[in-house]
């Protein structure tokens, strides 16, 4: 094809896959999000971004080849709508962000991986129908959903331990809105899916291993990959065949269990990337991550701090209505630690690093009602005053203030996340939102006023 490249480019169709917790393959870990709105009017079917066999079902790594998923008739038309200034249903997502100011995963991830690869090369190789090499050089594994928490912005599709709030809860749902978002129909067993699916399908193993002399990167996430132990077989047999050192190995992590093992293993590989999962701080952590200890968290973040240079750490905090508001004070308290190498320049500019949680739609930070979005909007706009005058001149010779004033991922990412809240208004679900955290309340016998005492104000809302 055209040695070219068009305004709706992505790299990842090229050369990268991303699985479900079920087995669902699909485009790339938020294409899911492009179709989560202020209601839920299935769009695009309801299921945009998981790849579809031609029957129309789901790919699924229980009963689908890897190899002939790569180039079914799903990714090849994503791959032809990019190379055709066309917008893939399953990346409305990164636009609406990019069109808010928010520097979307779409051109981070085209960013990072045009200096691993020759996307010339990419393009060129492409057939007409869309189809590329078999050459994967970038996985996404998510091997079931065994985890250690039960993350207020999560369910039992992604944790285990979710699922008995999930019988407790959603009986008790009242909310129409609210009762369909929170469905988990056959158990997440539907078309042929199974939180097993790493354990029941060998081939799927066999196509993998033949793929690592390509690998660049292999991500790990939720479940919790840390004590998932296929995520360590999968590591020792990269170690055995000899291409760990060329391999990068990525997590999203809520980073409650980190036994020597993983830093053992850690060793033989080219780098890490672990990307610790904290949402705020102190109990409101606790409460987002539950039922994590902010002890705990801290005590690993200072671990983590004096691993080998090759290992970078940041901190990832998925945006949301429980956060938005005290993002301020969690950079306030991050910057006080003066951590020797968690998020260190350039590291989202020395602060956070940020991406919005879409699912469940009733947490997405669009849901605020305006009064408090701007409530938000002036505390941001007083913050970065205090980022100017308190962290812009500390640099030691790392960046200048004028570096740190202009970074994509500082000041301006904090810009942009506020230009995304007040882009739409997705009110509407408040309801949702408030009867939602009611509930889970008592479930889990937290108390959201006490903990969130600034958004207290919020359960008096009504449309």
């Amino acid at each position: 094809m055209e040695n070219t490249q068009s305004s709706t480019f992505c790299i990842l169709p090229w050369i990268h896959l991303s699985t479900r917790p079920n087995g669902h393959m699909r485009v790339c870990c938020t294409a899911n999000a492009s179709s989560v709105g202020a209601t839920n009017d299935k769009v695009y079917g309801g299921e945009v971004g998981i790849l579809k066999n031609d029957d129309g079902k789901p790919a699924n790594f229980n009963h689908t080849d890897l190899q002939v998923a790569w180039n079914n008739n799903y990714m090849k038309q994503v791959r032809l709508d990019m190379l055709n200034d066309k917008i893939p249903a399953s990346c409305t997502k990164c636009f609406k962000e990019e069109a808010a100011g928010h520097k979307s995963k779409r051109q981070w991830e085209t960013a990072f991986w045009s200096k691993q690869v020759d996307v010339n090369k990419l393009i060129e190789d492409t057939e007409a129908d869309g189809s590329v090499p078999p050459m994967l050089q970038y996985i996404d594994l998510r091997m079931g959903t065994k985890c250690n928490l039960k993350c207020v912005m999560c369910s039992p599709h992604d944790s285990s331990l979710w699922v008995s709030d999930w019988h407790e809860l959603y009986p008790e749902i009242e909310n129409p809105s609210l009762k369909e978002t929170m469905q988990w129909p056959n158990a997440g067993k539907n078309d042929g899916a199974s939180y097993n699916w790493h354990l029941n399908n060998p081939e799927f193993w066999t196509q993998l291993y033949t793929q690592i002399p390509n690998m660049k990167q292999l991500y790990f996430a939720g479940g919790e990959p840390t004590i998932i132990e296929h995520h360590y077989k999968l590591l020792e047999k990269c170690i055995e065949m000899g291409y760990a050192k060329n391999i990068q190995l990525r997590y999203n992590s809520n980073g409650i269990e980190l036994p020597q093992r993983l830093y053992d293993l850690w060793e033989h590989f080219g780098s890490v990337r672990f990307h610790f999962s904290i949402d705020s701080i102190f109990e409101m952590n606790d409460y987002i991550r539950f039922p994590s200890k902010w002890e705990t968290i801290e005590e690993n973040l200072h671990i983590l701090d004096k691993t080998s240079k090759h290992i970078e750490v940041t901190i990832a905090c998925a945006v949301q209505m429980l956060n938005m508001y005290y993002i301020p004070d969690f950079i306030k308290w991050k910057i006080n630690q003066n951590f020797k190498k968690i998020n260190i320049w350039p590291l989202g500019a020395g602060l956070i690093n940020y991406h919005f949680v879409y699912h469940p739609g009733h947490l997405n930070v669009k849901v605020f009602p305006q009064y408090f979005k701007d409530k938000i909007e002036a505390k941001y706009n007083d913050f970065y005053q205090w980022l100017e005058d308190n962290v812009a001149d500390q640099g030691n010779g790392l960046y200048s203030r004028s570096d740190f004033i202009n970074a994509e991922y500082g000041i301006k990412r904090l810009k942009g996340m506020v230009q995304f809240m007040q882009s739409e208004d997705w009110s509407v679900r408040m309801p949702e939102f408030l009867e939602y955290i009611e509930k889970l309340d008592k479930i889990r016998q937290t108390t959201f006023v006490r903990i969130f005492p600034d958004m207290a104000e919020l359960k008096e809302f009504r449309l």
